[in-house]
């Protein structure tokens, strides 16, 4: 079967460039199927998932939309941008005669409408619709689309006018090492640095948490544009011995067996990938009951501690609790394993198949 991904711009580090690459490299390799993965941007970085040979990689090299604080010409930078992705994209799909074609990312629900094809179009929502800033442009996506995937059921329940509407959540692959000495003092966080996850109120509550329990640490890692502005944060709070912003680690799964505990204060997300992998590892979490995918994760006093969306005291609490008690951790961690079997890769890319056959 000749299948396509479209994606926004496969040189950024984030969740959907890791599935997506994934998914491609699976399709390709233990299905012999015919994969094309189509990003419309192209920018100077480097691509952080690599994909197998055979796997054909084609850039539409669609200029990037004006960034300027004029309101009028930035709307006609991104029309233009649109226009032109519409056309090159066309051309592509038109040489290529895929079966189906999937659209990631926000672009690609705004480029579905407007990808004539016999192919079966089907969107993935990865960003849960509610927090998307283009949502109102996605009804056309519904009309137009096959299907939809959504990560969550919560997302699902969105998309009112889709003719089908599909729940596949996000996979991992095999967890080799879990936690094993939850004696550690060391709390982890991942994501992005950037105002989504949350981080900027994570810092805030460890000032208070670090009064009472001095000897721990916490580690942020990941990168983006709040990486300066978090760390000034980090300065004016004198948690400089105290907090650290470790930058990305390719190797990540390597890294949270490592701590005891982790911590999420995300304002809104998909599925996060993070969550999964860290309670996969063996990790208790404490996390805000954000949208969506954090109660289908963790159930409180189970595997973790889940707190009332954006509230600090509560947070607060709820961190020490776990941090006052290495049987608590030992406790919920080991309870987290299960999420690994759940979420795993040969559980969750089944329905996947399913859908493409």
């Amino acid at each position: 079967m000749n299948i396509i991904y479209v994606i926004e711009d496969y040189s950024e580090n984030g969740g959907v460039e890791r599935i997506v690459s994934d998914k491609a490299n699976t399709l390709s390799t233990q299905y012999q199927h015919n994969v094309t993965v189509i990003t419309v941007y192209r920018d100077n970085r480097k691509e952080q998932y690599r994909l197998n040979d055979e796997i054909n990689l084609i850039y539409l090299d669609v200029p990037f939309a004006r960034r300027t604080n004029n309101s009028l010409l930035r709307l006609i930078s991104r029309l233009y941008t649109i226009f032109i992705a519409i056309i090159r994209l066309n051309k592509v799909i038109k040489r290529l005669n895929p079966d189906i074609i999937f659209f990631t990312t926000t672009l690609g629900a705004i480029l579905l409408p407007f990808c004539h094809t016999k192919a079966r179009k089907i969107y993935e929502s990865h960003l849960a619709r509610n927090f998307n800033p283009f949502n109102k442009l996605f009804f056309l996506t519904e009309l137009r689309a096959e299907r939809i995937v959504c990560l969550t059921s919560g997302d699902a329940k969105e998309y009112k006018y889709a003719k089908r509407v599909d729940v596949i959540p996000n996979y991992i692959n095999d967890i080799k090492s879990h936690v094993e000495d939850y004696s550690v003092k060391k709390a982890i966080a991942v994501g992005r640095l950037e105002y989504q996850k949350g981080f900027d109120i994570l810092i805030d509550c460890w000032k208070e948490i670090a009064k009472q329990y001095p000897d721990w640490k916490l580690d942020i890692y990941g990168e983006g544009a709040c990486r300066e502005e978090l760390q000034h944060q980090i300065d004016s709070l004198e948690l400089g011995n105290k907090v650290k912003l470790c930058g990305r680690n390719n190797n990540i799964i390597d890294v949270y067996p490592l701590y005891s505990l982790h911590l999420m204060t995300s304002r809104y997300e998909g599925l996060p990938m993070t969550l999964i992998e860290a309670q996969a590892c063996g990790l208790p979490s404490v996390v805000f009951d954000y949208q969506y995918g954090a109660s289908d994760i963790v159930s409180n006093g189970h595997n973790g501690l889940i707190i009332e969306q954006a509230n600090s005291k509560q947070l607060i609490e709820a961190a020490m609790k776990m941090m006052s008690s290495e049987k608590l951790r030992k406790q919920y961690g080991t309870n987290a394993l299960e999420i690994g079997k759940r979420y795993s890769k040969e559980n969750i890319f089944n329905k996947w198949i399913e859908l493409i056959t």
